[in-house]
């Protein structure tokens, strides 16, 4: 299948930013000649980077700020913190980034993610620019969400799975808000403090269901799925506790029944909850409300063959 005229584009203006700083600079008639492509198609690619390259003369384009962070590193180094590229790729030295072009070209490595949800460019169009001003300054905000109005106090956004969450505090409760479910966004002109109880939370968590109040859940797991929980932690703070015959029992720590119960359904019949009691009845409730609704009129279960 052929690439989407979007996707070349973007691996062009990575390429263009590597090059930027690695080399310093880049050259439009060099760029034509690389990419194949005509000198408006350039025009173009350099004109989505205008925020951060400008022109210097004689075709020649560099980066406004200089290649260099305070700590000695570009700004690609940047970026891939900012993707958390460290999940993959652990050591990001200079021979990892000389390597980078020539494993793109060749196709061997392959990272696949999850697609982002379908609203993503009209949320972040709408939101980003309000959002990211309102946490710089500390202003209170007030939000339409899920059709009730609130007013918050926003700390960070956040993706997860290619979903977009903005973390605030509503009464002094932190929570997490999808973007997706935002329908208006309105910075008040009263501010607030943020709390260093919620900043070091979120310092310390990495996903959108986080708490102060959390509980802690232990799971059972069957031998024959065990090894997917045991090379990764699929759970929030995954702790083993035991291996015993038949399989392996697990403690986490959860802010929300949602970090648990979706991972569950997607397991059954292989797993198994053994406490808290609240949330091994609130799994049997559910499945017993799907099967009743999976009943014809005469109470008998309808089977899929």
């Amino acid at each position: 299948m052929a690439k989407t005229t979007r996707s070349r584009s973007a691996e062009r203006l990575v390429d263009i930013l590597l090059e930027l700083h690695l080399n310093g600079v880049v050259n439009r008639s060099a760029l034509m000649e690389k990419f194949k492509i005509t000198e408006r198609t350039v025009y173009r690619d350099l004109n989505a980077l205008s925020p951060i390259v400008e022109h210097t003369g004689n075709g020649l384009y560099r980066l406004i700020h200089s290649a260099q962070s305070p700590g000695g590193q570009g700004l690609h180094h940047t970026l891939a913190n900012f993707l958390n590229a460290d999940s993959f790729f652990p050591d990001r030295n200079t021979e990892f980034w000389q390597k980078l072009e020539t494993r793109v070209d060749e196709n061997h490595i392959l990272i696949l993610a999850n697609e982002a949800e379908h609203t993503v460019q009209r949320d972040i169009r709408r939101h980003l620019t309000k959002i990211e001003s309102s946490i710089k300054n500390h202003n209170v905000c007030q939000i339409v969400y899920k059709g009730k109005t609130r007013l918050i106090n926003p700390y960070k956004l956040i993706n997860k799975k290619n979903i977009w969450y903005l973390q605030a505090t509503e009464n002094s409760h932190l929570k997490s808000f999808s973007l997706s479910q935002i329908t208006w966004f309105d910075i008040q002109k009263t501010t607030f403090t943020p709390e260093e109880n919620v900043l070091e939370l979120l310092e310390k968590s990495l996903d959108p269901w986080v708490s102060e109040d959390t509980f802690a859940v232990k799971i059972f797991i069957k031998d024959n799925i065990s090894h997917y929980f045991l090379r990764r932690d699929l759970l929030p703070e995954q702790e083993l506790l035991e291996e015993q015959q038949g399989g392996v029992t697990l403690r986490c720590q959860a802010a929300h029944e949602n970090q648990i119960l979706p991972l569950l359904f997607y397991w059954l019949p292989h797993i198994q909850i053994l406490e808290p009691s609240w949330l091994k009845e609130k799994l049997i409730r559910t499945l017993e409300s799907y099967l009743a609704v999976e009943q014809d009129p005469n109470n008998q279960v309808i089977s899929i063959t």
